[in-house]
C-alpha cells in the first residue's frame, strides 16, 4: 500500500513547524553574558634549606689519572660535608661525563689535549647558617665549578596553594566589582586557567663564591644573607553574568 500524499504533507508540515519553533526559541533566548578577569596572589616565606650544585673538572692525557684526581676530590669533599652535618640522602654524586678534547688552532689538524672528566655534586643544606662553610670547604677540597645556591622552603607546596587561593579571591573581587558597576549579578565561574612560580632571592654572586677560598668560613665572612622566597600565582577566570 502506497502512503497517502496527504499524510506525507502533514508529516512534512509538522517537521517544518517544529524547526520554526526551535529557531524562534533560539532567537528569543538571550545571549550568554560573561566577564573575564585576571587575579594575582603572592606569599613570602623565609627559606629553610638550600640546594648546592657544584662540579669537579679535570683534564689529563691519562684517562685513569683524570678519573683518580676527580674521585679523590669528590671523596674529600664528601667527608667535609658529612662533618658539617650532611646526611647521605642529602648528597648526590651521580653526575659523570668524559670527553676527549682537541686543539684545532695550529691549522695542521687536531692535537689531542687530554680527557676532560667532570663529576657533579649536589648537596641539600638544611642549616642555612652553614652555607658559607659548605662553599668554603668545597674550594678547599679542589672543587672548581660552583653554581649559585638555590634557596627554597620545605613548605613550598602549601605556600604555593596559599598564593593560588589569593589569586582566586583577587579575580573574584574584580569580577564582583565589574558586575556591581554594570548592574548585574555575578554568576558561577565558568573557566579557570592558572599558573604558578617560585621567585627565589639571588644567591652569592661569582665574586662572593671566589671569596670562599680565602674566607675563614661562615656566612658573615662571605656577606651572605638568605632573604625570602616568594611564591606567586596568576590565573584567568571567566564568570557568568546574570540579569
Amino acid at each position: 500500500m502506497k502512503p497517502s500524499r496527504k499524510g506525507s504533507l502533514q508529516t512534512a508540515l509538522a517537521a517544518l513547524l517544529l524547526c520554526s519553533a526551535a529557531a524562534q526559541a533560539d532567537a528569543a533566548a538571550p545571549d550568554r553574558r560573561a566577564v573575564t578577569v585576571s587575579g594575582q596572589g603572592e606569599v613570602s616565606a623565609a627559606p629553610d634549606r638550600a640546594r648546592l650544585s657544584m662540579a669537579v673538572e679535570i683534564t689529563d692525557p691519562d684517562l685513569k689519572a683524570a678519573q683518580a684526581k676527580v674521585n679523590g676530590i669528590v671523596r674529600a669533599y664528601l667527608a667535609q660535608a658529612r662533618a658539617l652535618g650532611a646526611r647521605d640522602e642529602d648528597v648526590s654524586t651521580a653526575g659523570l661525563s668524559i670527553n676527549a678534547e682537541y686543539d684545532y688552532s695550529n691549522g695542521k689538524g687536531r692535537k689531542f689535549l687530554g680527557y676532560h672528566v667532570t663529576r657533579g655534586i649536589g648537596v641539600v643544606v638544611r642549616d642555612l647558617d652553614k652555607i658559607g662553610d659548605y662553599l668554603q670547604r668545597a674550594t678547599d677540597a679542589g672543587i672548581n665549578n660552583i653554581s649559585n645556591p638555590q634557596l627554597e622552603s620545605s613548605k613550598a607546596d602549601e605556600l604555593q596553594r596559599q598564593a593560588l587561593a589569593k589569586a582566586a579571591l583577587d579575580a573574584q573581587a574584580k569580577a564582583r566589582a565589574l558586575a556591581d558597576t554594570l548592574g548585574v549579578k555575578l554568576g558561577t565561574v565558568h573557566t579557570i586557567n592558572a599558573s604558578s612560580e617560585a621567585i627565589r632571592p639571588p644567591g652569592p654572586q661569582p665574586r662572593v663564591l671566589a671569596m670562599a677560598a680565602a674566607a675563614p668560613g661562615g656566612n658573615e665572612e662571605m656577606g651572605f644573607a638568605a632573604g625570602e622566597v616568594k611564591y606567586s600565582s596568576t590565573l584567568t577566570a571567566e564568570f557568568d553574568l546574570l540579569p
